[in-house]
């Protein structure tokens, strides 16, 4: 992937999301780019390939349940995502299951919006999650 702006790299196995998230980035995060893969295999080797690495995945529904910290830690650790934010999404967010993928690595866990008022806080927050990684 050659861009210009930084990108936001979402992984999610539903276009129509995909349709819903990039309206939220074209809304209110204009200064960032929004990429869509269906799955975790596909994100590595589309990012193997190229030299720019998103600023931050999301993740929703792409890896089985019980496997999200396994797979942020692989995640973690491969080359496209190292500087990047790892955000993943859920319907629910319980408090003892985020304080895990907070102190794994991960920059944040969400719920996933649905309605366009929560997507206007959840993309304001993986904006302010960049900020914060980039200035850091």
């Amino acid at each position: 992937m050659d861009t210009l702006k930084p990108w936001v790299a979402l992984l999610d196995e539903d276009e129509d999301d995909y349709i819903f998230w990039q309206h939220g980035f074209r809304q209110w995060a204009q200064h960032l780019d929004l990429y869509w893969f269906s799955s975790v295999t596909e994100f590595l080797s589309a990012t193997s390939l190229g030299k720019d690495k998103p600023v931050a995945l999301v993740m929703d529904g792409v890896v089985p349940d019980g496997e999200e910290m396994k797979w942020l830690s692989t995640l973690l650790l491969h080359p496209s995502c190292r500087q990047a934010c790892l955000i993943m999404l859920s319907a629910e967010v319980a408090e003892p299951q985020r304080a895990d993928f907070l102190r794994l690595g991960a920059s944040d866990r969400l719920q996933k919006p649905i309605r366009l008022d929560e997507l206007q806080l959840v993309v304001s927050t993986v904006s302010n999650h960049i900020a914060r990684q980039t200035h850091a």
